[in-house]
């Protein structure tokens, strides 16, 4: 069955970050389920845990970048049962496509778990750290670009040491600095701004490439980026607790 369930209080962070949870899905196999566990999906008997929560800054802004977290994080999951004992029951996983405010102050995440033990619960505790990627702030940033003369950018704090123009969308390649590009956009000649999308993005190693995509089909202009400074990834110290009734 799927219902919300009760969850502990908002916890206070450091780093200038609140957490607070917006509702939690339990689904649990019925009775009489198979006592191997099995993965979410997988067959009839479908169990998952999922806490939906909110970050919140009143100083820091969250890095908004194709991927979500940029690594899982350590939020170890820990089974209680009806006798009061308990189990330790492995990590959570963290959802990608989180939703970011306008002003960058808050941001969404998810906490997941795909099993459940095979005898019934009381509860489930999610505790630990998770990655989150934040800034100090924004500043501006802008590069003449010319599609026909392909080669390095300096934009800003930025170092693209490549880049291919393919119709309406712009590949760049270079470092972990192409992270700190929040938005993009493009003025031609004439004054007109066209605006541009995240894609993706890829790493390898220490090589980074990604996407944007514009609103129209790239000319020679000004590339006009607004940019994160002081980017850092600070380990959010997380307790959720999700328990009966549900």
């Amino acid at each position: 069955m799927a219902a919300f369930a009760a969850f502990s209080p908002v916890l206070h962070a450091r780093e200038d970050v609140d957490l607070k949870v917006t509702g939690v899905t339990f689904i649990e196999a019925p009775p009489g389920r198979d006592k191997n566990l099995t993965a979410f999906g997988a067959s009839p008997s479908q169990e998952k845990v999922e806490i939906n929560a909110v970050a919140t800054s009143r100083t820091l802004q969250f890095v908004e970048a194709s991927g979500g977290f940029p690594d899982k994080g350590d939020v170890n999951v820990t089974a209680v049962f009806p006798d009061k004992s308990s189990q330790a029951f492995g990590n959570a996983e963290m959802s990608g496509f989180a939703k970011f405010s306008a002003d960058g102050r808050t941001r969404s995440f998810n906490l997941v778990i795909n099993r459940l033990p095979d005898k019934p619960v009381s509860g489930l505790i999610f505790e630990g750290t998770l990655p989150l990627s934040v800034a100090n702030g924004t500043s501006k940033a802008a590069q003449a670009l010319d599609p026909q003369r392909l080669g390095p950018l300096k934009l800003g704090s930025v170092d693209i040491l490549q880049f291919k123009v393919d119709g309406t969308s712009v590949h760049f390649q270079g470092n972990d600095t192409l992270l700190r590009i929040k938005t993009l956009s493009l003025k031609l000649p004439s004054g007109q701004m066209i605006k541009a999308e995240r894609g993706g993005w890829q790493r390898t190693n220490a090589d980074y490439s990604q996407t944007w995509k514009f609103d129209a089909p790239l000319a020679k202009g000004e590339l006009q980026a607004e940019l994160y400074d002081g980017m850092k990834t600070v380990r959010q110290p997380v307790r959720f607790v999700v328990g009966r009734p549900w």
